[in-house]
């Protein structure tokens, strides 16, 4: 079967082909879609393919590295969120026990955080190695 990945998220698409028989992919979580109309572009598309189909292991590989780093920096954009909103809520009448409260989440998200990047260094050098 004839496939290529999405260039946003990495994800397999199957070729498809419309009523003209010509070229097509989409990519549901992304909503992309993209259509191979030209002459030109259908022969450069069958020689992707062919190239792929070749070397599958190592874009597998890949699909795979790209997948891990997109997952820690979804994870991080959550947890900087997270502190936007505790950082966001002014609470003059606080007490001290939920200032506190507050500092504590603060601290243990950005501990998260410089995990996470250490993560990505790691994945960064270990990948950097096998190319």
């Amino acid at each position: 079967m004839a496939f290529i990945f999405c260039f946003l998220c990495s994800q397999e698409l199957r070729l498809r082909r419309d009523k003209h028989k010509k070229p097509y992919f989409v990519c549901d979580p992304c909503g992309v879609q993209i259509f191979v109309r030209g002459r030109q572009g259908i022969e450069n598309l069958a020689e992707l393919i062919k190239v792929l189909k070749e070397r599958d292991f190592s874009f597998r590989e890949h699909a795979r590295v790209l997948y891990e780093i997109q997952a820690v920096l979804t994870e991080i954009r959550g947890l900087e969120k997270e502190l936007e909103a505790l950082d966001s809520v002014f609470d003059a009448f606080a007490s001290d026990r939920r200032n506190k409260d507050k500092e504590r989440a603060r601290k243990s998200l950005n501990a998260r955080i410089d995990t996470l990047l250490l993560q990505l260094e790691r994945i960064a050098h270990n990948n950097a190695q096998s190319y």
